[in-house]
């Protein structure tokens, strides 16, 4: 059986997509000609939305434009998006085409955690449990999340926190800190040569959302005996997989985006 369909409901959404992209304001003539329906009929549907905050009328054209429902409706949707199942595909793909595991870190006051993983078929003893928590500083996903922080909150960070060694390979100059995430800005990935866990390596990229904000990483994680000979080819799988996934939180493709290129 065929779906029956709200004519007059969609006539509504019809109204809300004319104005979502439409910058000039709109009247009821507009809209009529637009749907293909009477100027009464638009001008209900107008009052309607507006009575219901969707849109407002300018009281010297008569004419409509966006209300701030439809603005708050957005940042809400945007900001209610769940990260951890958005990802979730997505972490599934990175691991079963690497064959290595995936991890999906969240940053929060100086740490990352470890909310998701999918194991690798060849698996290192990595400590990278769900709930596990990692100074930022030490791990791939932590410094790349720690490079894209608004200015203000990373100085504040690289002032406060005291970069102690978890191994011998643990950055713990400040200075060098600086220009590692400074050179993770430009390129865009980040990766632990065994600065969490000695005999483990680890590359990550960026998880964007709508507003372009870095809201999380995604990585892959290995031994070193295998991983830094695949660094190009995980790379490129990684990105792949963490730009599908922004897309689908709602980033927008732009054409200047990095990419890992050798050397």
């Amino acid at each position: 059986m065929a779906q029956q369909i709200l004519h007059s409901v969609e006539n509504a959404l019809n109204v809300l997509e004319i104005m979502a992209v439409t910058e000039a304001e709109q009247g009821v003539t507009e809209i009529s000609k637009h749907l293909g329906i009477s100027t009464s009929s638009a001008h209900r549907l107008l009052i309607t939305l507006e009575s219901k905050g969707f849109v407002v009328q300018n009281a010297h054209t008569g004419k409509y434009k966006p209300g701030m429902k439809m603005v708050t409706m957005g940042a809400n949707i945007l900001n209610n998006t769940n990260i951890i199942m958005e990802c979730r595909p997505y972490l599934q793909e990175l691991n079963q085409q690497t064959g290595e595991t995936s991890i999906l870190p969240l940053y929060s006051h100086g740490e990352v955690t470890c909310v998701d993983k999918m194991t690798g078929s060849n698996p290192a003893t990595i400590t990278s449990q769900i709930g596990l928590k990692r100074p930022a500083y030490a791990t791939a996903t932590g410094k790349l999340l720690l490079a894209f922080l608004p200015p203000e909150q990373l100085e504040k960070y690289l002032q406060e926190v005291d970069l102690l060694p978890l191994t011998p390979f643990t950055i713990v100059d400040k200075n060098e800190l600086r220009l590692g995430l400074a050179e993770i800005r430009s390129t865009g990935v980040a990766e632990d040569q065994q600065e969490a866990q000695e005999g483990l390596v680890c590359f990550a990229a960026p998880i964007r959302n709508g507003y372009d904000d870095v809201v999380a990483a995604m990585a892959v994680s290995g031994p070193l005996s295998r991983f830094n000979s695949r660094k190009e080819e995980l790379l490129q799988h990684l990105q792949r997989s963490t730009e599908e996934v922004s897309l689908a939180c709602g980033w927008q493709k732009r054409p200047q985006a990095t990419r890992y290129s050798r050397g």
